[in-house]
């Protein structure tokens, strides 16, 4: 069992723990499916075998004119192209954990950073490494998961699916993906292109052109976000799973949100729903593709 399976377990139990806190003793029916799940998820949690936490790793690439075959790069190029995917890392990493302003520090940068750890032969590029300290068991490994959401993204990016691009964009705030925007410009500017390699996942720029349609497809025209106040009634909220059900006002479809991580209690949400209450949400739609939601903060609730 690796680390997020484990965690996820351990989330089910505390929901479920709080959900039997809440129903009487004497409703023995109502607690008995619950209890048993329960006692089977911490039977699964005393028997796992956990693996430790292992600091994120990638290759990061290049080839195309400023690249000398395994040689050598453009010290220019191989400058910029370094920072810019530093900063679109550091800027995703901390946009899971906060929403980001347009402007200003990135609040806690430092836990989202990488470091060179060598170069990396065929097309030239390098070694990257998570540069946080190692993390305890209970952790996440942010950089990790902002890495596969930067690659999740490339790859929507070059395809013809406006729902993966959407699907891949809609845990990103703007100022997240203007980062990933501006990395791929630096490599349009100089006509390059990258390969990034993550775990047991890959992506790589074909050709300039690949490139191209990845700006086009990213830039503010195609790819929108915008914070929106609805009208909406809540259907429930699985907060171990970050997500919840909503329907616009007046609308009979039910619609998934995820919960986005400024949102505290999102359990509450289960104690409200059916009332009409004005929730902001972030909307992330490409294309002419169905939107994507994200709760921003929790709602007035009605007394």
């Amino acid at each position: 069992m690796n680390r997020q399976e484990y965690s996820d377990l351990q989330a089910e139990c505390n929901t479920l723990r709080g959900m039997l806190a809440k129903i009487p003793e004497d409703r023995v029916l109502s607690r008995a499916s619950l209890e048993i799940r329960l006692e089977e998820l911490e039977e699964q949690l005393a028997d796992a075998s956990v693996l430790e936490c292992e600091p994120a790793k990638a290759v990061l690439t290049f080839s195309g004119r400023p690249v000398r075959g395994s040689e050598g790069v453009l010290a220019a190029f191989a400058s910029k192209a370094l920072s810019s995917f530093s900063e679109a890392i550091t800027a995703v990493g901390a946009s899971l954990h906060a929403t980001l302003a347009a402007t200003g520090p990135v609040p806690n940068r430092d836990q989202y950073q990488m470091m060179i750890t060598g170069t990396a032969r065929g097309s030239f590029g390098f070694q990257l490494q998570d540069a946080t300290a190692q993390l305890e068991f209970d952790e996440d490994s942010t950089v990790a998961k902002a890495l596969e959401a930067t690659r999740s993204l490339l790859d929507g990016s070059i395809g013809v699916d406006d729902e993966q691009l959407a699907e891949a964009a809609a845990d990103m705030d703007q100022r997240a993906l203007d980062k990933i925007r501006s990395f791929v410009s630096v490599l349009n500017d100089y006509e390059a292109v990258c390969s990034l390699k993550h775990a047991d996942k890959s992506f790589h720029f074909r050709d300039s052109s690949q490139v191209k349609r990845s700006l086009e497809r990213l830039s503010t025209d195609y790819l929108s976000e915008s914070e929106q106040v609805l009208p909406v009634v809540f259907g429930g909220a699985l907060p171990h799973r970050g997500s919840c059900e909503f329907q616009v006002e007046g609308d009979k479809e039910w619609l998934t949100a995820k919960i986005g991580p400024g949102v505290e209690a999102p359990d509450s949400i289960n104690d409200h729903r059916g009332q009409v209450v004005k929730a902001k949400m972030l909307v992330t739609q490409a294309g002419r593709g169905r939107p994507r939601y994200k709760l921003l903060e929790l709602p007035t609730w009605q007394i």
